[in-house]
């Protein structure tokens, strides 16, 4: 818009997306507190608000599982959207000393990840750690990048 000489500068409405990249994990199940099992399938399930839960597919790369999975996630600028969440699953140990839930499925590890700024990228690697007993204790890593973009609204 132009006022006379000068430029005046409109915002426009926009949305914000995040841009996720779940890489792998590292040293999952350590095996001196996880005996070995026949198979270990693992799927990483994250959010940005409970109500809206996403899941990578299985892998079953004990103790390193490799998903390298990107995802674009609309995120609700109503809602509070200042972290990611993420879920490590582990699916059908055959160990008979950890037989996880009945439904063969256990939380390996957990993380919360603050988002990074607005156009701007953070990758790492952030360490996940569950509850046991009354304590918690670290189990491995998770490798991610996330973006959050812009997206205008015309």
């Amino acid at each position: 818009m132009l006022t006379g000489n000068k430029r005046i500068a409109m915002e426009r409405d926009y949305d914000v997306d995040l841009l996720l990249s779940i890489d792998h994990a590292e040293g999952l199940d350590n095996p001196s507190s996880h005996p070995p099992a026949t198979t270990r399938d693992y799927r990483v399930v994250f959010w940005v608000h409970p109500d809206d839960q996403l899941a990578t597919s299985r892998d079953g790369g004990s103790p390193d599982p490799a998903w390298n999975q990107k995802c674009r996630i609309k995120l609700d600028k109503s809602k509070d959207c200042r972290f990611l969440y993420v879920e490590v699953l582990r699916y059908g140990s055959s160990s008979e000393s950890n037989p996880g839930t009945s439904n063969g499925i256990s939380l390996v590890g957990r993380a919360r990840i603050p988002l990074p700024s607005l156009s701007c990228e953070t990758a790492g690697r952030y360490g996940l750690v569950r509850t046991e007993e009354d304590a918690y204790k670290a189990e491995g890593h998770i490798i991610l990048s996330m973006k959050l973009v812009k997206i205008d609204i015309i």
